[in-house]
């Protein structure tokens, strides 16, 4: 049974409503993310400039910075009225993207995209916290990942299409309304989950010394990193991706869409392995047997190009393999990292979520700088990232943290 429902409907099943919308507002960042991946040499085309990896990293860093305005003031103020202004910062942000006529004003706007964007991102996480003892919170992370992995099935897919027909800008236009329907959503059906007896002042100084002790929590900077670099390696991919694809195999913007909608086919799948092994084990265990995972798939891709050409096929299922093996990780590293701070829940989701989309804006920087249309360096950033998460883990288990 999911946290959140009462105790007298347990002969009811399925997902709680709370938890699918707070999925819903989660998915708009893989939503922004995935969207405009098919657009990206079309950008470059008409805006006559390179560099469009630029956004991506751009758009990442929005996402570190923000998290660490709205996890202070959603512990204070409640977890809504941080929510509207993050999703009024994300429609301006949409429809400034629409209009950028030249690719600093792209990157711009898509910061303040990320900017509204995150809200979500850090709420949401606060939100389970809130509500769900670490067991269940395990439980309802990973199906809030299940769907928020709808996203990435349908945005590439909705995106290539859009692309297609309607044009690159199309895509934020089409954002900005999503915008608009998830903060009405929100409005009218969540309701306040910060605990009244667990505020805090909303203090400069209080704030930073709360980040400095989180910092200080080996388990908790441990397993924030462990994601971050896994979701860092999976970055890379994401960002370089798209032109390596067009360079070396000609796949159109709407073959790249379905290739990319099944990375959200791959976190579905993970989900579900979790679900099932929730039943048996907890996040720890789990973890433990699966942070491997990730450094072998792309040790193999990286080996694989150093070898021989690599066919469209093989590039496929190793890209389905590694995205499986990161989703695997996140749901169980998030409850780890936030079990002993249900007091802070969001300062600690915030800063969480901070380091997790710095260290992603590094892999997307360096794809930024170093791709050169192959999969070699992609795929040496990604066997790097996955490395560094297994070697944290070691880190943190080695005082048992």
């Amino acid at each position: 049974m999911l946290c959140g429902m009462a105790a007298t409907s347990k002969k009811k099943r399925g997902i709680p409503g709370w938890l699918i919308l707070v999925g819903s507002m989660t998915a708009l960042g893989p939503v922004s993310i995935d969207m405009y991946l098919p657009g990206f040499p079309l950008i470059e085309r008409q805006l006559g400039q390179s560099g469009v990896e630029s956004t991506m990293a751009a758009f990442l860093i929005g996402l570190a910075a923000g998290q660490l305005f709205y996890g202070p003031v959603s512990d204070r103020f409640g977890r809504k009225p941080p929510l509207y202004v993050g999703f009024v910062l994300y429609i301006l942000g949409s429809l400034g993207c629409a209009l950028a006529a030249s690719m600093p004003m792209l990157v711009a706007m898509r910061t303040t995209q990320a900017l509204g964007a995150c809200a979500s991102l850090v709420i949401g996480r606060a939100v389970v916290r809130d509500r769900c003892e670490p067991h269940e919170a395990a439980r309802a992370f990973t199906t809030l990942m299940l769907i928020v992995a709808l996203g990435p099935v349908l945005a590439p897919l909705l995106g290539g299409a859009v692309v297609t027909w309607l044009g690159w800008r199309a895509v934020f236009v089409f954002q900005a309304l999503l915008g608009l329907v998830l903060l009405g959503a929100m409005h009218w059906v969540l309701t306040e989950s910060r605990d009244p007896a667990h505020v805090v002042p909303l203090r400069l100084g209080r704030v930073l010394a709360s980040y400095a002790g989180l910092l200080r929590d080996r388990s908790f900077l441990g397993y924030s990193l462990i994601s971050g670099c896994g979701m860092g390696a999976l970055f890379c991919y994401v960002t370089g991706a798209p032109i390596v694809l067009t360079n070396l195999y000609g796949v159109t913007p709407q073959e790249f869409g379905l290739l990319i909608a099944l990375n959200g086919l791959a976190f579905m799948t993970a989900s579900r392995a979790n679900i099932v092994a929730l039943r048996r084990r907890g996040p720890g265990e789990i973890l433990q047997r699966a942070i491997w995972q990730p450094t072998v798939v792309s040790a193999t891709l990286l080996g694989a190009n150093l070898l021989f050409d690599v066919p469209l096929w093989l590039v496929v299922v190793l890209q389905f393999a590694f995205f499986i093996s990161v989703a695997r990780l996140n749901p169980n590293v998030a409850t780890l990292a936030l079990v002993r701070h249900g007091h802070q829940a969001g300062n600690a989701s915030a800063l969480m979520g901070a380091l997790q989309s710095l260290v992603s804006t590094l892999g997307g920087v360096a794809v930024a700088a170093f791709t050169d249309g192959t999969f070699g360096p992609l795929a040496l950033m990604m066997t790097a990232g996955a490395a560094a998460s297994w070697a944290l883990y070691g880190w943190v288990a080695a005082r048992g943290a």
